[in-house]
C-alpha cells in the first residue's frame, strides 16, 4: 500500500497546479500544454474456504488502481496508462503487482507528413497487432495525405505488463508495416505484414529416462515464430451501402489463415441489414510442437437485421451458420438495446453445443443529471458439456450496483455480485471504486484553468 501512495501523490503534484509551483516556481508561460488524467481506485473483497468441505475461510480484500495520465505540448504528448493491484490482507496469488499497458513519447503531424511514438505502445496496423516497446512511425504522403505509410518495430512487451523478463531481443520482437491508400471517395484499401517471435521461459521439469527413472532436465526451446501478410478495405456507396473485407495469409505454413467479408445495407433510414462471411484458421506458431497435429478451420455465415425505433430502442437479430469440416452448427442471437435496459438470447446447437442463454441489464436515474443511479445486470445459461449427458446444467449470475456523482468529475461506486451453478453453491463478492479524471490546461497568463470533465 505504501509503494501505491507514494504513487498517487506523484501523480498529484503534476495535476495540482499549487504542488507543481513549488517544484517549477518560474516555470515560462507556454501556450497549447494540457494535462489530462484520470485516476480509479477499486476495492474487492470476498470470503474463501481453505478447504473442501471445511469450515475455515479467510476474507480477502484485493485492491485495484489504475492511472491515465497524458501531458502535451505543442505537437508533442507524453502518455501513460497504468494499473497497480495489491492484497490489502491475506495474500492472494502475487500480491503486489503492477502493469504499464501504455507508457510513451508523441510526437503527431511532425513537418506536417509524419507522426511517431516511441515507448510502450499497443500497435493496430492491419494484419499487425500487439503491445511492444520500441518505435512507432506514420508517413502522410501526397497532396491530400492520402498515402500513408506505417512501419514499427521493438521488443515484444512482457506477459504480465512489467519491465523484466526479457528474453534477447533477436528472439522476442515485432516488426512490420502497412501501406493504406485513400485516393477514391469513400475507399480505404492497404496491405500489411508483420513478423513476430516470443521466446517462453525456459523451465526445469521431471521427465522419465530410457529405464523410466524420474530426472530433472531443463527446457528451453526456440522462439516461435509468426509471418503474416494480408490486405484490408473499407468502402461506402452512397451512404447506404458499406463493404468491408480483410484477407490474411500465414507465409511460413504457406496456407491462407483467416478471411473476412461483410456487407451492411441500410434500405431505410432506420433499417439495417448485414450479411457477412468468415474463414478462420487457428494461427498456430511455425516452429512449435502445436502445428504438427490436425485441428479443425470454420467457416461462418451470418445474417442479420437491426431496427432503431424512435431513436431510442434498437432490435436485432443474427443467424449464423458455423460450417466445420464435416459437421455445422447454428447460433441464434435475438435482442433489444437502449440506453438504459436491454435483454437478449442466445442459443447454440449441433455442432457448437447445446446451450441457451439470457441476458439482461437495467438501469435507473435516481437524480437528476445522473448524480445517482442504479444499475442491474442478470445472465441465465443452461447448456450440456458434452452429447453424453443427460441433463442441462444451469447457473446463475448477476450484479447489483449504484454510482454517486457528486460532481461531474468524481464517481463513487458501490457493486455486488454473485454466482450460482454446479462447482459454487453461492459466490458473492463486493466491490468499491472511486474515479477522478481531469484536464488542466497550463500557460494561462491569468492564472492556472482547470476543466473537469
Amino acid at each position: 500500500m505504501l509503494r501505491v501512495v507514494t504513487l498517487i501523490t506523484i501523480l498529484l503534484i503534476f495535476i495540482n497546479p499549487v504542488s507543481r509551483d513549488l517544484f517549477y516556481p518560474n516555470s515560462p508561460v507556454v501556450y497549447a500544454q494540457t494535462i489530462n488524467t484520470r485516476f480509479s481506485t477499486y476495492f474487492y473483497t470476498w470470503q474463501r474456504y481453505d478447504s473442501i468441505g471445511g469450515n475455515s475461510k479467510t476474507t480477502h480484500l484485493r485492491g485495484y488502481q489504475n492511472m491515465l495520465f497524458d501531458v502535451s505540448l505543442k505537437k508533442w504528448s507524453f502518455n501513460t496508462n497504468l494499473q497497480i493491484e495489491e492484497d490489502v490482507f491475506n495474500r492472494n496469488a502475487r500480491g503486489f503487482g503492477y502493469r504499464f499497458y501504455n507508457l510513451y513519447i508523441k510526437g503527431t503531424n511532425l513537418f506536417n507528413i509524419l507522426d511517431i511514438k516511441f515507448g510502450r505502445q499497443f500497435v493496430f496496423a492491419g494484419a499487425g497487432k500487439g503491445s511492444l516497446d520500441g518505435g512507432y512511425f506514420k508517413l502522410k504522403l501526397g497532396k491530400n495525405k492520402e498515402y500513408q505509410i506505417t512501419g514499427y518495430g521493438g521488443a515484444l512487451t512482457p506477459l504480465d505488463y512489467s519491465f523484466k523478463s526479457y528474453p534477447a531481443l533477436n528472439q522476442n520482437y515485432m516488426i512490420g508495416g502497412q501501406f493504406r491508400y485513400y485516393g477514391i471517395k469513400d475507399l480505404m484499401i492497404s496491405a500489411s505484414y508483420y513478423n513476430k517471435h516470443r521466446k517462453p521461459q525456459p523451465y526445469y521439469t521431471i521427465r522419465a529416462d530410457s529405464l523410466f527413472n524420474a530426472k530433472t532436465i531443463y527446457i528451453d526451446i526456440d522462439s516461435p515464430a509468426d509471418q503474416v501478410a494480408g490486405i484490408d478495405f473499407d468502402y461506402a456507396l452512397f451512404k447506404k451501402y458499406n463493404f468491408f473485407g480483410k484477407a490474411y495469409y500465414d507465409l511460413n505454413l504457406k496456407k491462407f489463415l483467416r478471411g473476412e467479408l461483410y456487407t451492411r445495407i441500410n434500405p431505410f433510414k432506420d433499417l439495417n441489414i448485414s450479411l457477412g462471411y468468415n474463414y478462420h484458421e487457428p494461427q498456430l506458431s511455425y516452429n512449435t510442437i502445436f502445428w504438427v497435429f490436425d485441428y479443425i478451420k470454420f467457416q461462418e455465415i451470418e445474417f442479420g437485421l437491426d431496427y432503431l425505433f424512435k431513436n431510442r430502442f434498437n432490435f436485432y437479430g443474427r443467424v449464423s451458420d458455423i460450417i466445420y469440416t464435416d459437421v455445422s452448427g447454428w447460433r441464434f442471437q435475438f435482442g433489444v438495446s437502449s440506453s438504459f435496459f436491454g435483454i437478449n438470447y442466445t442459443k447454440n446447437t449441433n455442432y457448437n453445443g447445446e446451450s441457451d442463454a439470457v441476458n439482461g441489464y437495467f438501469s435507473y436515474e435516481l437524480l437528476s443529471d445522473g448524480k445517482l443511479s442504479a444499475s442491474l445486470m442478470l445472465n441465465y445459461s443452461n447448456y450440456k458439456l458434452s452429447d453424453y449427458d443427460d441433463n442441462k446444467i444451469n447457473s446463475f449470475s448477476g450484479l447489483v450496483g449504484i454510482s454517486y456523482r457528486p460532481v461531474k468529475y468524481l464517481t463513487l461506486d458501490l457493486q455486488g455480485q454473485f454466482i450460482t451453478n454446479r462447482i459454487y453453491k453461492t459466490d458473492t463478492r463486493l466491490l468499491f471504486g472511486i474515479n477522478y479524471w481531469m484536464r488542466h490546461f497550463l500557460g494561462d497568463p491569468t492564472g492556472h484553468k482547470t476543466t473537469n470533465l
